[in-house]
């Protein structure tokens, strides 16, 4: 297995994005004339099939790259320019079988936010346009889904951080927001959510040029810890293992924020934050949190699988992947003209990475997106369902069942059973308490005779001392 990286710029004369590995000097493909905003471009995986998704500040566009193809695949117009996006895939995953029937199937929803402070959402198997708010004041700076897909979030530069639920937005045109965050007073630059795959337990990472970064408990609507800065905050990574949060900050420094640490008076490792405690990180004077190779201001984080590399780009186009424990520099990526848009890191099993350049010309076009909301009550939904055989209806059910059970026992998050079991009464055991009579009784005998034993001694030594 190997780990590879895809980063993209900003528009500039020769502006070109590159997918290459980490930990060896294998280059994997170049989309030249490829461009977008900060936070304006999406990746959908690497490997034959995988597409990228860019849009343009300037023009009403979207541009698709297919994977093995450098130059533009499709040019897909829009009713307004995107100033980010990102995409969804299918809701549910697919089994082997399933897989290999549909294996070049289109995502499920792209979402873009636009200057004017607009949400639009396009379902691309279909090109319809289901969804379109007015969501913030003004221009919106990044967009990002839950990787579950039930939760859509916004940030803007009013400072406001919409929570937004995907199903309300796709089936109630007068929807509300799920949640609302109104706590930063400058522009949001950044939103990270948890990977866990679980609702119940969806962090939202909220960053600002406000010197904050900000972490909330979706489900709950609650701010659990706010952490101030010395410094505005531009982009934010987490350890895959939730030890720390990687901060890219505007004067070119990244800091480290652990999550947890250890009690000095207990020696018992306790997590840091919670209950809407505010944390203030002072300045590192030793350098013993901070990463300083960087001499612009952090534009896009990212971290390895393990936890052990972090990738970094910055604003004049320079990417790095430096250890975490050293904090060096370990190896030097393709330097662009420009600011770094969007990065992005995954794992690639070697059975795809010999032949990772490879294009299928047989993969289904994305139809033209509509300008206008669908109006039909009935709507077609192409999803994929998991199971051995398409004919089998019976597989859907037993998924049901599965992710039924899935969540009562997620539920129960005690070790004790919430299920009542009866027990027999046991009969009583005479040869036992006859045993333990025995015993007793043996046992007070000794100790009589251990008292007795004493006394004779004490008498002993009295007798001794009056001679």
């Amino acid at each position: 297995m190997d780990e590879s990286i895809f980063y993209i710029p900003t528009p500039s004369k020769n502006s070109a994005s590159h997918a290459t590995s980490i930990h060896t000097s294998h280059h994997h493909i170049t989309f030249r004339a490829s461009s977008s905003p900060r936070n304006g471009a999406y990746l959908t995986g690497f490997g034959p099939g995988e597409r990228l998704f860019t849009c343009s500040a300037t023009k009403a566009l979207i541009e698709v790259y297919s994977w093995g193809k450098e130059g533009v695949d499709q040019r897909i117009p829009l009713p307004e320019a995107l100033t980010c996006l990102t995409v969804v895939p299918q809701p549910v995953s697919a089994s082997d079988e399933l897989e290999k029937l549909t294996k070049f199937r289109l995502p499920w929803l792209l979402a873009g936010g636009t200057a004017s402070g607009k949400i639009y959402i396009w379902e691309l198997t279909s090109g319809d346009l289901v969804s379109v708010r007015d969501a913030h004041y003004q221009g919106i700076t990044t967009v990002k889904f839950s990787p579950c897909g039930t939760f859509l979030v916004t940030g803007g530069d009013d400072a406001r951080v919409i929570v937004w639920s995907v199903v309300d937005l796709l089936t109630d045109d007068k929807a509300k927001p799920y949640f609302s965050i109104t706590d930063h007073t400058l522009p949001i630059t950044d939103l990270l959510l948890s990977d866990s795959g679980v609702v119940h337990d969806l962090r939202l990472y909220t960053t600002s040029t406000d010197c904050t970064v900000r972490v909330y408990d979706v489900l709950s609507k609650s701010l659990l810890t706010t952490f101030v800065l010395p410094y505005g905050v531009n982009c934010v990574a987490k350890d895959p293992a939730n030890r720390a949060l990687y901060v890219g900050l505007v004067n070119g420094m990244i800091r480290t924020i652990p999550l947890y640490t250890i009690n000095k008076t207990t020696s018992v490792l306790e997590s840091i934050g919670g209950m809407n405690k505010i944390i203030t990180i002072d300045n590192d004077v030793n350098l013993a949190n901070t990463f300083t190779h960087h001499h612009a201001p952090i534009t896009q984080l990212d971290i390895s699988l393990d936890g052990t590399s972090l990738i970094s780009g910055d604003e004049t186009g320079v990417v790095y992947a430096s250890d975490i424990v050293t904090k060096q520099i370990i190896k030097t990526f393709t330097k662009c003209d420009s600011a770094i848009a969007y990065l992005k890191v995954e794992t690639l099993p070697k059975s795809i990475d010999s032949g990772i350049t490879t294009v299928d010309k047989k993969h289904r076009m994305i139809p033209p997106f509509k300008r206008v909301l669908r109006s039909d009550e009935e709507h077609n939904l192409f999803v994929d369902i998991p199971g051995h055989h398409l004919s089998d209806n019976s597989s859907f059910e037993q998924w049901l069942d599965q992710k039924q059970q899935e969540e009562v026992e997620f539920k129960n998050l005690s070790d004790v059973a919430s299920e009542v079991k009866q027990v027999e009464e046991k009969t009583y055991n005479k040869d036992l308490e006859l045993k333990l009579q025995r015993l007793s009784a043996v046992y007070s005998e000794l100790r009589t005779k251990h008292e007795q034993l004493i006394k004779d001694h004490a008498n002993l030594l009295d007798r001794v001392d009056n001679q």
